[in-house]
């Protein structure tokens, strides 16, 4: 997938009709056609056993989706709707950057049109707290051992189940082999317990600069809390956020702003490029010019399709004298509590998660995890992870998951949260002090947070 996650870790979604259009259309809730037979909210007490029963005449439920682009997720649906005739899903597209308000208009505003939709496990607490996630504990009592605990514990608010978990992630570090060996630097080992310190390197991506690399080291996603979050957990700097209900910045630490003076020194000495948007990261490691590059095995498949490009991967680096910490967290669905349709909504979800290992088994190409137990055997025997250049990335990936592993905070103002910090991460690699830019960032983030005191 072309996970941004995403967050996000997850494929960037294309829209179904043209650009603004397409959003346009989304907003205003078009395209949820079919009879609301079959969708009643189930009576209390219903579970996916004993209720989950499909319609005896034709359901269309509504599904607003960001992880997967529209023909990447065909092949699910097809399978879905041989099993479930039925039932039709009309998947409908959302470019991340534009996802997250278009879900909050649509939900805020109780729109019945929309069904299923994807959240970004953080955002769980902060939509849960926004009333916009039905309850799904009695319709999925037993999902313990099902999924990760990650995801089952992501996928929890309140104490409640209120959302199906369906994918996760983790991160690798790729290395360009002829850039390495150009500068005289070994080859890092794919061992867990070989893992680089961040120190190192920096030191050898200054060495492959020198010579001739365009760029030593460029992160995927450049100002998104996702990947950069780990850099101050390592130092011991927390997720960012602390006190009761994780309503209280936590950044003005010895962690964070050491990590952030890092960070921000790897633009300072043009180790990374300035301005390059998150779109574009993996091209340029694609194209051979950059030496080290954090992303996910979701580029496995883009990287590979360079047959010139000789490359490895390694574990997820961490800082000297701090501890070894990952992105994780992917995505799960959302039932809209103003849908008509929960009954097939619900039935959907069991299939995405649950059922034979849940959607991973119908994906022809499937570069994350999916959060089913079962169903991560065919993650790891894709295609891409029996290329030589891949060697090593099935276990570093069982390992981080099961060993360094870091959800983000969880809070109902996560997405307040997440939205100052992208812009305080773009200040850092501009050229702010780590020191003012988390002390703004502070002061940003407390006044949005005021409302949930």
């Amino acid at each position: 997938m072309k996970f941004p996650l995403l967050t996000r870790p997850v494929r960037a979604a294309a829209p179904l009709v043209g650009g603004a259009v397409a959003v346009a259309l989304l907003i205003t809730g078009c395209g949820s056609g079919g009879d609301s037979s079959g969708g009643a909210q189930q009576p209390a007490g219903l579970t996916a056993a004993t209720g989950l029963k499909d319609p005896a005449t034709p359901v269309t439920i509504t599904y607003a989706g960001a992880a997967y682009a529209a023909d990447d997720i065909k092949p699910v649906l097809a399978a879905f709707h041989q099993e479930h005739p039925n039932i039709t899903v009309d998947y409908q597209a959302v470019p991340f950057d534009q996802f997250n308000s278009v879900l909050s208009t649509r939900l805020s505003r109780k729109d019945a049109t929309l069904d299923v939709y994807d959240v970004d496990m953080p955002r769980t607490d902060a939509y849960q707290a926004r009333g916009w996630l039905t309850d799904l504990s009695k319709a999925f009592p037993d999902l313990a051992g099902q999924v990760d605990k990650a995801s089952l514990d992501a996928a929890t608010s309140d104490g409640k189940l209120v959302t199906m978990p369906y994918q996760t992630s983790s991160q690798l570090l790729y290395y360009n082999k002829a850039l390495l060996k150009k500068a005289g630097v070994a080859f890092p080992s794919a061992k867990p317990g070989d893992r680089l310190t961040w120190e190192a390197v920096t030191a050898d991506a200054k060495k492959t600069q020198q010579a001739g690399a365009t760029y030593g080291l460029v992160f995927d996603q450049v100002n998104r809390y996702y990947q950069l979050q780990p850099l101050a957990e390592s130092l011991g700097g927390g997720p960012g956020a602390g006190g009761d209900r994780n309503l209280t910045p936590a950044l003005q630490t010895p962690g964070w702003e050491k990590a952030m003076d890092w960070y921000g020194s790897l633009f300072k000495d043009k180790i990374s490029p300035r301005g390059v948007p998150v779109a574009q990261t993996p091209d340029l490691f694609a194209s051979g010019q950059v030496a080290f590059f954090p992303g996910g095995p979701w580029w496995g498949p883009k990287f590979a399709a360079n047959a010139k490009l000789d490359f490895g991967v390694t574990a997820y680096p961490y800082f000297e004298g701090g501890k070894a910490v990952t992105p994780t967290g992917g995505w799960s669905l959302g039932l809209n509590p103003a849908s008509k349709k929960a009954v097939a909504s619900e039935i959907f979800m069991k299939f995405m998660g649950l059922d034979k290992g849940g959607f991973a088994q119908y994906m022809p190409s499937l570069a994350v995890p999916p959060s089913n137990t079962a169903g991560t055997a065919s993650f790891y025997d894709e295609k891409i992870f029996k290329d030589p250049r891949m060697a090593g990335a099935v276990d570093l990936t069982k390992y981080e998951l099961a060993h360094t592993a870091t959800l983000r905070a969880r809070t109902t103002g996560y997405v307040e949260f997440e939205d100052t910090l992208s812009k305080t991460f773009d200040d850092i690699s501009n050229g702010a002090s780590a020191k003012s830019a988390l002390s703004s960032a502070t002061s940003t983030i407390n006044q949005a947070w005021a409302k949930y005191r």
